[in-house]
């Protein structure tokens, strides 16, 4: 009797031990989701604020009288296996995310080019200059790309 008591002792200490067990695993993927919503988040955000920045800072610069031209910044968000990344080009300096990045860098050194018929033009793949290459580096390295935001120089005022 007493081996009974025993053994169901020690099954009811492995059902517990087992339901706590599957209880922290839940939590796990909970927190784990809610850290990966709120580094989304926080990336969203610092995204928006350097793109705010950098079309203020060029706005300022024009309405001072500051030759500035097109393209002095541009955002592109697209899509790379399912995962949203993010890019930002101003100052002549490109901020973006290392998936973004590391798939740009493939273009260059493989030395994509880009060309249009009308009028006729030839960009090599680039991550430095011109800022024209540039964009056309980060759009062709997404699958998508889902927003482009780009400063169009003096036609903007218009």
């Amino acid at each position: 009797m007493t081996q009974d008591v025993r053994q169901f002792g020690r099954r009811t200490d492995r059902a517990a031990t087992l339901a706590h067990t599957a209880a922290l695993a839940c939590r796990q993927v909970l927190l784990q989701r809610r850290h990966q919503e709120a580094v989304a988040t926080a990336r969203m955000v610092c995204h928006r604020a350097q793109l705010q920045l950098a079309h203020q800072r060029v706005s300022r610069q024009r309405r001072q009288g500051k030759a500035v031209g097109p393209l002095a910044w541009f955002a592109v968000e697209g899509m790379i296996d399912h995962q949203l990344v993010r890019a930002i080009w101003t100052e002549g300096q490109l901020s973006c995310d290392r998936l973004l990045e590391a798939r740009a860098r493939l273009l260059v050194d493989l030395g994509a080019e880009f060309r249009s018929d009308d009028p006729p033009r030839c960009y090599q793949a680039s991550l430095q200059a011109p800022p024209v290459a540039v964009l056309f580096t980060l759009i062709r390295a997404c699958d998508l790309t889902t927003v482009m935001d780009i400063d169009l120089g003096e036609m903007e005022q218009a």
